[in-house]
C-alpha cells in the first residue's frame, strides 16, 4: 500500500513539473514570431535559421507539446479504459510523431548549440524515440499489449528529454558552470540516456 501511495504521489508530481516546464517553454513562443535573435534560443542564429531549419524550427515548436501533453493522455488510466479513444489518440500520437516531430528534431540536430557531440544527441534520440514507436505499434496490432505498454512507456519517458534537458540547463545557469556548451553536450546526453536507463531499472524491479 505504501508503495502504491508512493508511486502515486511521484507520478502526480512528474505531471505538475512537465506542466511546469511546457508552461515555460511555451511563454517563450512569442520570442518566434516574429523571431527575435536577441532571445536565449535563437540568439546567434541569424545565419542558420533559413530554409530547412527555419521550417523544421516552427514544426518541431508547434508539434512537440502536442505530443507531450497527449502522451499525459494516454498514460491516464481512465482513458486507456476507454479503448476506442485511447486507440485514436494514440494514432495520432504517433503520426504526429513520426511525420512532425522527429524529422524536424533531426533537421534541427544538424545546427545544435554544442556543435555535432549534441547533434549526435539529438539524433540518436531522434532514431530510439521512432524505434520504440514502431515497436510499440507493432506489439499494439499483434495484440501483445503488455508488450505494447512497455516500448510505449519508453517512448513517453524518451520525449520527456526535453523536459529534462531544460531542467539539467538551467541549472547549470542557474550554478554558473565555466563552460555552457559544455555543460550543454553533457544535458543533451543526459536528458534521454539517464531516464530510460531509470526506466528499465525501475521496469526489472517491478
Amino acid at each position: 500500500m505504501r508503495y502504491h501511495i508512493l508511486t502515486a504521489v511521484l507520478r502526480w508530481l512528474a505531471v505538475v513539473l512537465m506542466l511546469r516546464v511546457l508552461v515555460t517553454i511555451l511563454a517563450n513562443y512569442p520570442d518566434y514570431f516574429p523571431p527575435d535573435f536577441g532571445s536565449l534560443f535563437l540568439q546567434g542564429r541569424e545565419a542558420t535559421f533559413a530554409g530547412a531549419y527555419r521550417a523544421a524550427f516552427y514544426v518541431h515548436i508547434l508539434s512537440a507539446p502536442l505530443v507531450l501533453l497527449n502522451g499525459l493522455l494516454l498514460l491516464s488510466e481512465r482513458v486507456r479504459r476507454r479503448g476506442r479513444w485511447h486507440r485514436v489518440l494514440g494514432r495520432v500520437q504517433v503520426a504526429v510523431l513520426l511525420v512532425l516531430v522527429l524529422p524536424s528534431s533531426v533537421v534541427m540536430s544538424r545546427h545544435a548549440f554544442g556543435g555535432w557531440p549534441a547533434g549526435l544527441s539529438f539524433l540518436l534520440l531522434s532514431v530510439a524515440t521512432a524505434g520504440c514507436a514502431i515497436i510499440g505499434v507493432a506489439h499494439a496490432r499483434r495484440r501483445r499489449y503488455a508488450e505494447h505498454r512497455r516500448w510505449m512507456l519508453r517512448c513517453f519517458v524518451l520525449l520527456c528529454s526535453a523536459v529534462f534537458l531544460r531542467l539539467v540547463s538551467g541549472a547549470a545557469g542557474l550554478i554558473g558552470v565555466p563552460s555552457p556548451e559544455g555543460a550543454y553536450i553533457a544535458a543533451a546526453w543526459a536528458s534521454w540516456l539517464l531516464p530510460l536507463a531509470g526506466y528499465e531499472v525501475a521496469e526489472r524491479r517491478r
